[in-house]
């Protein structure tokens, strides 16, 4: 049986623990709240933008623009990972990673050339422990992120697509539904001929006979599928930050039961061998009373 020393200490290393677990998750609260905001107030631009731009794509425009078209030619495919730069969050990265493996053995089956680009420090450790090549890896983006700092990065995947470097851009991310459901999805950011956009021109078909475009359709296509590929980037960081914070939350109020279970534990065990220790101690002093008499 362990000693009363052993125990206290074990107590207080617990209990130390668990104040440590307790602050996380009332920061990782905080964060929550801040970053839930953001990305609520985001998705209605984002589905309304999405929207329009699928509506006029699909609104009979001659001219195809280059970001609608696939690159047949090109054979490389770029997956975006969003991962965190902070650990202590659960299975988070975790089912990020799995995700972005079962990506890649099914582009590396169809023989195409994957890049990796992965954001966030603990993603870029646990591909590389992996084996995976990572082309680039980004470490400034978290819940901080605002709308002009994708700016820089879309114009890049952009610029790229129109040279026809690459066929296609996959952003790996933890989809944002509610506080109570959150879950790890691949969306196809280029071209913008996705499943999801298809849906959304047939849903919100714009024709020549509806409306009168000033300046022509083609030229407010132009002018908008850059921001609706931007804006729709930025939701995925939105979505990716706040559930961080929940999975973190969630991991770190999980921790605080567990210390407190143990201090319970460990307190029961205590008191079992301190008074162990008194009867032994009271028996000792009547044995020496009755050997007296």
């Amino acid at each position: 049986m362990a000693s009363v020393r052993k125990l206290i200490n074990r107590r207080k290393s617990v209990a130390n623990i668990r104040k440590i677990t307790r602050t996380m998750e009332m920061i990782s609260t905080a964060r929550f709240r801040k970053s839930m905001d953001k990305a609520m107030a985001g998705k209605p631009y984002t589905e309304s933008i999405t929207e329009l731009v699928a509506a006029l794509a699909g609104s009979g425009i001659k001219a195809g623009h280059p970001l609608l078209q696939r690159n047949r030619q090109s054979r490389r495919d770029v997956v975006l990972v969003l991962t965190s730069n902070r650990g202590l969050c659960g299975g988070y990265n975790g089912n990020i990673i799995r995700l972005t493996g079962e990506l890649i053995g099914r582009l590396e089956k169809r023989k195409r050339i994957v890049e990796l680009r992965v954001s966030g420090r603990k993603g870029v450790g646990l591909l590389r422990f992996r084996g995976n090549k990572i082309a680039v890896g980004y470490r400034r983006f978290d819940e901080k992120t605002s709308f002009a700092d994708m700016k820089k990065l879309t114009d890049e995947f952009i610029d790229l697509y129109a040279k026809k470097e690459i066929d296609s851009l996959n952003v790996v991310y933890t989809f944002f539904e509610s506080a109570a459901g959150f879950y790890p999805k691949v969306k196809e950011i280029l071209p913008f001929t996705s499943v999801e956009h298809r849906r959304e021109r047939k849903a919100h078909r714009i024709t020549s006979e509806d409306y009168l475009f000033a300046p022509n359709a083609e030229e407010i296509l132009d002018e908008l599928l850059p921001i609706a590929i931007q804006t729709q980037l930025f939701q995925c960081f939105n979505d990716a930050a706040v559930s961080e914070q929940i999975a973190r939350m969630r991991a770190m109020k999980a921790a605080t039961d567990n210390a407190e279970q143990m201090i319970r534990g460990l307190s029961q065990q205590f008191n079992r061998v301190r008074q162990t220790n008194i009867t032994s101690a009271m028996l000792d002093i009547i044995g020496g009373v009755e050997a007296v008499k």
